[in-house]
């Protein structure tokens, strides 16, 4: 799954950016991203940090007890951080501690193991559902015939 594509992002001193992005369970399983980073002037870093959406929100705000799931300090080049678990995250691309701005590339992917089955057991149980109300309607429709024929044989009777 694409994250970002080439993507460029002028981020001021001592600001920071952010990427939403979400998770199924099913992709859970060794989940990571992974990708390549420019920054400009080649001489910068930056720093990337992974967070569960309620995390940021409380690092945003200055709170304690953030947990940041990875936290990674990069120049231009090869990366890749693992995620752990699923939901909702925020990627921060952060450019606190520089005396400059910069400018960021990325081409970022989300990498799993697995299918892309959701593995969601709800289609089954509608299925269920469905085939059980269908034997209901049938077993009634066939019970309401037969209770006629009876009737009408005993009125004749």
């Amino acid at each position: 799954m694409s994250l970002i594509e080439t993507e460029d992002l002028h981020i001021s001193v001592g600001q920071y950016r952010s990427v939403r992005f979400a998770l199924q369970e099913y992709q859970a399983d060794s989940s990571r991203l992974s990708g390549s980073i420019k920054v400009f002037p080649d001489t910068s870093s930056v720093k990337l940090l992974l967070f569960h959406t309620d995390d940021y929100m409380r690092w945003r705000n200055n709170s304690v007890g953030v947990d940041t799931l990875d936290y990674l300090c990069t120049s231009s080049g090869e990366f890749e951080m693992m995620i752990n678990g699923f939901g909702s995250l925020v990627l921060v691309i952060s450019n606190r501690g520089n005396y400059q701005p910069v400018t960021v590339s990325f081409d970022i992917k989300v990498l799993f193991s697995g299918s892309s089955e959701s593995g969601d057991p709800l289609p089954a149980a509608l299925r269920i559902a469905l085939f059980l109300m269908m034997v209901g309607v049938i077993a009634i429709a066939v019970g309401g015939v037969i209770t006629k024929y009876v009737i009408a044989h005993r009125k004749r009777a």
